[in-house]
């Protein structure tokens, strides 16, 4: 069946509405009908009960399902009035056995005095329109579901009248061999029932009675009991015959549009997380060195955002970037002066495990001594080692100076990107804090 559109009749789908008073089913008609008068003081009712979306319990838009998959946007009800009459009779033991006598239907409005058979429902050939050239199939066959109450309150009438409807609708499901399938366009049975604060239909129907005529007027508008909490039922049996239409089709699209936004939403995670640290990022950069008026600027090291950083391990402080490593870097192995020449110190050799850096950097203090040893600003943790004699990297060459930072160390980070100076377009590694000279005070 192709989804319907504007050059195609909606499939329409029959919900019988079944009563014992055909006054009071033709009233309940009448509220379908003219549902639009409902809508106020909290109704539920939809301004046009006469159409029902497939993809109401899931609230998708067409973008959402119409180009995955084959459901209409749309289904039109009808509603067909029906009348029940029951009879009983004295058996051979002097009981009384009740019988349905006959459910006919009465007319579009429910007025019609006399009553029809429901058979020609259930021989319809199952297209849309009897008049569309295009032939589309309906995939409502018959009467798809019934609606009981307005009088067929007992469980044993409600049963009767389901047994003389599957036996009506039992034509629909035949194959071809005769059989009849019950998963081929089952009908739908359900019998209202009463509120929490009744015992019986009859009960609360007797209540409804005994209402002056502002509370009716209350009740009616707010479907709570009487007519209109019989029509809301009636269209909610007609919501859920055509959702179970579709069911699987809806449930997937609902699994793949819940697997989609559950992966949007980690995304969207990482990437407000990452934003926000790269905000608190520039917010320190604007207000760095800003704390202490007293701090000369000459003493305050900001690595480039943009560029590769490297932090302290422990404490996650950026001490130094990309732009303050040795330039150009030093060729490895030029140089071995170890006595020891074993296979482990010959792969060793190949490998430079240092960072090096061009010249020392405010947050190291004073380094006027020949060599010494390097901590982080923050955790006063050892990161590394000076000598402006000079020292033997890992990988054999020897640098002179050398203010080396064992690789294992720091952690890497990646620069930050930015679109504008007001607009953070990249993401970050992890949270950091950028290293300030202060020799004599500890920052915490």
């Amino acid at each position: 069946m192709a989804s319907s559109g504007a050059s195609s009749k909606p499939p329409k789908c029959r919900v019988a509405v079944v009563g014992a008073n055909p006054q009071r089913v033709a009233r309940i008609i009448s509220l379908l009908h003219q549902s639009n008068s409902l809508q106020h003081n909290g109704s539920t009712l939809p301004d046009n009960t006469k159409f029902v979306s497939p993809t109401h319990r899931h609230q998708l838009s067409e973008v959402d399902y119409l180009p995955t998959i084959d459901v209409p946007s749309l289904v039109e009800i009808e509603y067909l009035p029906c009348v029940a009459t029951f009879d009983s009779y004295e058996d051979e033991y002097g009981g009384m056995v009740r019988y349905l006598v006959k459910l006919e239907y009465h007319g579009e409005h429910g007025t019609l005095i006399k009553g029809e058979s429901l058979a020609p429902f259930f021989d319809d050939d199952g297209s849309i329109d009897d008049d569309n050239a295009n032939g589309e199939e309906n995939p409502f066959h018959g009467i798809a579901a019934v609606a009981i109450g307005c009088g067929v309150d007992s469980v044993e009438d409600v049963e009767k009248v389901a047994n003389f409807m599957n036996t009506l609708s039992s034509s629909c499901r035949q194959n071809t061999d005769g059989t009849v399938d019950d998963n081929n366009n089952q009908i739908l049975i359900e019998s209202i029932q009463c509120n929490a604060e009744y015992t019986s239909m009859k009960e609360e129907n007797e209540a409804f009675r005994n209402l002056n005529e502002s509370e009716k007027k209350e009740a009616i508008t707010n479907q709570t009991i009487g007519p209109g909490k019989m029509a809301k039922f009636v269209y909610e049996v007609a919501q859920k015959v055509v959702y179970q239409k579709w069911s699987k089709e809806l449930d997937e699209i609902m699994r793949q549009k819940k697997s989609q936004n559950t992966d949007e939403a980690q995304h969207t995670t990482i990437e407000d997380k990452a934003v926000t640290e790269a905000t608190e990022q520039l917010h320190e950069l604007s207000t760095m060195g800003m704390e202490d008026e007293t701090t000369p600027s000459n003493n305050v090291h900001i690595p480039d955002p943009s560029k590769t950083r490297y932090a302290c391990k422990r404490c996650r402080t950026v001490l130094f970037g990309e732009a303050d490593l040795e330039d150009p870097p030093h060729a490895p192995s030029l140089h071995n002066f170890r006595k020891k020449s074993t296979f482990k110190l010959s792969m060793q050799s190949q490998v430079c495990a240092n960072h090096c850096l061009a010249t020392t950097l405010p947050w190291m203090g004073a380094t006027d001594d020949m060599e010494g040893k390097l901590h982080c600003f923050k955790c006063q943790t050892k990161i590394g080692h000076y000598s402006w004699t000079g020292a033997q990297c890992s990988c054999g060459t020897w640098i002179t100076p050398a203010i080396m930072i064992p690789m294992s160390k720091v952690d890497e980070m990646g620069g930050l990107l930015f679109a504008d100076s007001n607009n953070v377009a990249g993401v970050i590694k992890m949270p950091m804090v950028y290293a300030a000279d202060a020799p004599t005070t500890t920052i915490t």
